[in-house]
């Protein structure tokens, strides 16, 4: 069974028992320092004088009252830091909980980038290709209609889009391309138009203000121009 002492009633039972110890001391002196836990022997005290014994027994009750306020500073500090430490952890779960839906973001950004990186950015053309065909493969766009962007990428090979010959090796554009080159034909609307640039003709304006410098009109642009493409 476990005994709980209290040390406040320490100081009167130090008191009480060294007054019985004072009464057989016999006035033989050690040197002890109390508060550096030096403490004397039974049979040290009982060589003490009554009036060193007495002087020992005083020491020992203040130094008891001066552990206690310890204790007792320990503990409510201990308080403190739990409460601090409550405090915290309350902070780290909300924090959790509030990037929970960006770290499931990140995630899937992360995984589209993956899948990215790991798309072919060259085709060899084989017998029987055409660029929709070639367009709809998974590993390409998996969509037909993109057939154009193909095309495009590809005109210093491809003269006729309906005709296309084994061992060609088209590049595959991917992500959105910072920088068109004009060819003849083409308007600031139709470049924004284009899917690979904005797939919206109204952007078109976009594309001139970036290009001032070099578009007086922006109904007349050159071939062979390269134009920047604002993101």
């Amino acid at each position: 069974m476990t005994r709980t002492v209290n040390l406040r009633a320490l100081p009167v039972l130090a008191g009480a028992v060294c007054l019985v110890l004072a009464a057989h001391a016999g006035g033989w002196a050690q040197n002890y320092d109390i508060s550096e836990g030096t403490y004397l022997t039974e049979e040290q005290y009982k060589k003490l004088s009554g009036d060193e014994a007495m002087e020992y027994c005083d020491k020992l009750a203040q130094e008891i009252d001066i552990q206690n306020d310890n204790a007792a500073a320990a503990n409510a500090m201990m308080s403190d830091i739990d409460s601090a430490i409550r405090d915290l952890q309350r902070q780290l779960a909300d924090a959790r909980a509030a990037t929970s839906p960006l770290a499931s973001e990140v995630a899937e950004l992360e995984r589209k980038l993956r899948e990215m990186q790991q798309l072919p950015r060259s085709y060899t053309v084989v017998k029987d290709d055409f660029l929709i065909k070639i367009s709809e493969m998974r590993k390409i766009y998996g969509d037909g209609s993109h057939w154009k962007r193909i095309y495009r990428a590809n005109r210093d090979k491809i003269n006729d889009p309906n005709l296309i010959y084994p061992d060609q090796i088209f590049l595959i554009p991917r992500g959105k391309p910072n920088t068109h080159v004009v060819y003849e034909g083409e308007t600031l609307i139709r470049i924004a138009g284009y899917v690979e640039v904005y797939g919206d003709r109204s952007q078109w304006p976009r594309i001139y203000e970036a290009n001032k410098d070099r578009i007086s009109d922006p109904n007349i642009i050159e071939p062979g121009m390269t134009l920047n493409i604002p993101r």
